[in-house]
């Protein structure tokens, strides 16, 4: 089953992006007109002794024609002082720029296909040509580096853009209305999930990139559907799937994660300002999402 990682956790989709543009790659296709043009994702409100908190499940990517700001969203936000996300915007790239250097790439002149099989290899390379994109951009990337990256060319392809990503639009206007911004981590924070996975883990999530490439190229269509519909029964399956042949990746990026960002949430529930939670769509649906965690400490969580 193909990876959902770029939908789930935004330092995966940021890094990516920032290398896709830097190569003109990052610029969406036409998409057919469907149900994400009127979208209806989940929203959260969460409630503790008369103040309320938002928490909002983001695409990181989208196309550029899908309609997500409804009535119930405006007016959550109109009402909101702070807005949250996972981590800041990298807008020079400078961050990625310098991590990728230093933790993306392999070591000593070893090139990818020195570390992976030479079926995995060749079907890597199969994979990225059937998404427009040259398998020559891999060459000297970390295995986990060369899965987020094909990734996220495969969303480009199906016609998908991070500058209309939930999250790019939610902080621009925050930042226009001059309103406060807070974040669960720093850049370097996020980037470090990814810097820490043994080769096992790095080599079995780009296995499961280029499987699901390959046989599932409608994944970013069931995944907007879902998101779009508002169905967090299918999301989670998704999610739950997308992890199921890495589930070490999807304790690192998903839940230590959420377990860190509850007292934080916590905390922002007892201030005197209501806050707008921005965070990947996979952090708040399933058993261990924050939704379920947040239920189970006795708050009240009204959503679905």
């Amino acid at each position: 089953m193909r990876s959902v990682v770029l939908k789930s956790v935004g330092v995966a989709f940021a890094i990516a992006c920032f290398f896709l543009a830097a190569n003109g790659l990052a610029v969406a296709q036409p998409v057919a007109a469907g149900a994400a043009d009127a979208a209806m994702p989940p929203l959260w409100t969460v409630e503790r002794d008369g103040r309320t908190l938002y928490l909002f499940g983001s695409m990181h990517l989208l196309p550029p024609e899908t309609q997500w700001q409804r009535d119930e969203i405006t007016q959550a936000r109109a009402a909101s002082q702070v807005f949250v996300f996972e981590a800041p915007l990298d807008q020079d790239g400078l961050d990625m720029t310098r991590f990728v250097e230093k933790d993306g790439r392999l070591k000593d002149g070893r090139q990818l296909k020195d570390v992976v099989r030479a079926k995995l290899y060749a079907e890597l390379e199969a994979a990225a040509w059937s998404v427009h994109c040259s398998p020559k951009m891999f060459e000297t990337f970390r295995p986990w580096m060369a899965g987020v990256y094909l990734e996220l060319c495969s969303y480009i392809k199906a016609g998908y853009s991070r500058y209309y990503g939930v999250d790019q639009v939610i902080e621009q206007d925050a930042r226009k209305r001059g309103a406060a911004l807070d974040y669960f981590e720093t850049v370097e924070e996020q980037l470090s999930y990814f810097a820490a996975l043994d080769r096992k883990t790095e080599i079995a999530y780009l296995s499961a990139v280029v499987r699901g490439v390959v046989e599932e190229p409608e994944l970013p269509a069931r995944l907007l559907s879902a998101w779009a519909s508002g169905r967090t029964d299918v999301l989670e399956k998704l999610v739950d799937d997308g992890f199921k042949q890495v589930p070490a990746l999807r304790w690192r990026l998903l839940v230590a994660r959420n377990k860190k960002w509850v007292p934080r949430l916590r905390e922002m529930l007892a201030s005197d300002k209501t806050h707008f939670v921005t965070v990947g769509v996979g952090h708040l649906v399933g058993k261990d999402s924050v939704v379920a965690m947040l239920r189970a400490k006795g708050f009240k969580v009204i959503g679905p």
